[in-house]
C-alpha cells in the first residue's frame, strides 16, 4: 500500500469507486518506478483482475476528478486507473 493513503475512501467519492478503494490501496502509486515495480512483480491474473475491474470505471474516475478539479484525495483514483492502463500493456507485452 502506498504510505500516503489513507484506509479509508474519500468521503465525496462515488459509491462505485468507493467499493474499488482496496485497489486503490494496493495498486495506486503516484511514483512511475513504483507502480511500474508492482505491474511488472504481478501476475498475468492479478494485471487481468486489475484492467478488468477498473477500465469500465474509467469514466467515472475522470469525472470525479474532473469534478474535484484533481483535489489531493481523489488523485489515487488518477493512479489507479494509470495502474490498469499500464497493467493492460504489461499484459499485451506479455501475450507478444
Amino acid at each position: 500500500m502506498p504510505s500516503d493513503l489513507s484506509r479509508e475512501p474519500p468521503e465525496d467519492a462515488p459509491e462505485e469507486l468507493k467499493a474499488v478503494w482496496g485497489l486503490v490501496l494496493r495498486w495506486a502509486a503516484s511514483d512511475d518506478v513504483e507502480r511500474g515495480s508492482l505491474t511488472d512483480a504481478a501476475s498475468n491474473e492479478d494485471l487481468s483482475a486489475l484492467a478488468g475491474a477498473i477500465e469500465p470505471l474509467l469514466p467515472a474516475i475522470n469525472a470525479y476528478l474532473d469534478a474535484t478539479g484533481d483535489a489531493e484525495r481523489a488523485v489515487p483514483y488518477g493512479d489507479l486507473a494509470q495502474a490498469a492502463i499500464e497493467a493492460r500493456l504489461e499484459l499485451d507485452r506479455r501475450r507478444a
